[in-house]
Formats: C-alpha cells, sequence, structure tokens
C-alpha cells in the first residue's frame, strides 16, 4: 500500500506541483495513527522529501495519512485516487481503501500486481532510488532503522519495501542488482519476519 502512497507523492514531485521542500499539514487523524509511525503532533509540518523517506525507510502511518489528505483531502478520496492509478498501471486484481495498509478486507492485491507496481516505481522514478536503499532516517533527532532486514546483508539488494499486518502476514517486495542483472523478488504471506526473509533470499539466489 505504501508502495502506491509514494508513487502518488513521487507523481506529484514529477508534476511540479509539489516540490521535495513542500511542507505538509498533519491533521489530528494523521496524528492518531497506531505505530509503526514517526509521533507527528497535530498543527506540525513535514516536508515531502521527509514523508517520502519516512515511507520508504520506517513505513510510518502517520505520514501515510498526511500524505493523503494533503493531495487529495481526505484518505478516502486518496484511496479512490491510488486504484485508479492501479488500473492505469495495469494492476488488474488490486483495490485500495486506505493509504497506510493497516487491516481492511476491502484492500486487497496480488503479488503479480505488487511486482508491476515495484516495476513502475524502479523505472519511471530511478533517480529516488537511494530512498529504498536507505538503512536508516532520522527525523528530529531520532534514527528510524529500515524495515527491511536484507539491505546491507544479501548481495546486491537495493530496495524496495516491506509490509505486515495480521491478516496478510509478513510481506516484502524486494530489488537486487549483480552486475547487470537485476531481479525482483515478491513474497506474502510468510509466516514471521526471518521466514519472509530466508524465502525471499532462497529465490534472489536461485534467479542469480
Amino acid at each position: 500500500t505504501k508502495m502506491m502512497t509514494l508513487y502518488l507523492l513521487i507523481e506529484e514531485v514529477a508534476s511540479g506541483r509539489y516540490s521535495l521542500s513542500t511542507p505538509l499539514n498533519v491533521s489530528a487523524k494523521a496524528a492518531r495513527q497506531p505505530p509503526a509511525k514517526l509521533g507527528l503532533k497535530a498543527g506540525s509540518t513535514i516536508t515531502v522529501e521527509q514523508a517520502a523517506r519516512a515511507l520508504a525507510v520506517k513505513s510510518a502511518n502517520d505520514v501515510a495519512i498526511v500524505i493523503a489528505e494533503n493531495i487529495s483531502g481526505s484518505e478516502s478520496a486518496f484511496a479512490s485516487k491510488m486504484t485508479s492509478k492501479a488500473r492505469a498501471l495495469g494492476l488488474s486484481r488490486t483495490r485500495f481503501v486506505n493509504a497506510s495498509g493497516l487491516p481492511d478486507p476491502a484492500q486487497v492485491t496480488t503479488a503479480r500486481d505488487m511486482a508491476s507496481l515495484g516495476r513502475a516505481l524502479k523505472n519511471r522514478f530511478p533517480q529516488y532510488g537511494s530512498y529504498f536503499r536507505a538503512t536508516s532516517f532520522s527525523f528530529n533527532g531520532r534514527s528510524y532503522r529500515a524495515t527491511n532486514n536484507l539491505l546491507g546483508k544479501v548481495a546486491g539488494v537495493d530496495g524496495l519495501k516491506t509490509g505486515y499486518i495480521s491478516m496478510a502476514g509478513y510481506n516484502l517486495v524486494a530489488t537486487a542488482r549483480r552486475g547487470n542483472a537485476q531481479r525482483m523478488v515478491v513474497v506474502m504471506g510468510g509466516k514471521s519476519e526471518g521466514a519472509r526473509d530466508r524465502q525471499v533470499t532462497k529465490l534472489l539466489e536461485q534467479s542469480f
């Protein structure tokens, strides 16, 4: 879910409507979101660049709502925009109803659709690849470690995004490059973080 939220935020920058330094306003709803979060305060602001990095590295739920509300006015309107973009990108079996990926049985996707979204992010916005490669993110004097445990541990891994909720299990879209060879692996429904990471690593090694 946050991959699509990021895609739409970066698209706003690419169109010129936002810059990386544009401040985004934090609402009370955004501030109330459950962890993982940055702990943003209602009435404060966060820049587009900070928001993008927080989403890519920390997977912050409060930041996802900030992005949604600033771009579309409400999270529900943004979710409709997310689903429309999914269709435009060929994600035929995906429906978004929120911007964070927090549990909702109406929100569905497939591994194939997430692979397509990951490829679109990598190919259309390669200049933001460093956001997904980062192993940490600093904000307001605190440092947050990346949720992608394979960065710096499995040869060539350079992104992309983790996800977890109880009804979906542990998920990861991982990209890697070794020499001129590039790979993407999508694992969904892992029983644990470690099991997911081992399966992704196994598939990458087999593929390379």
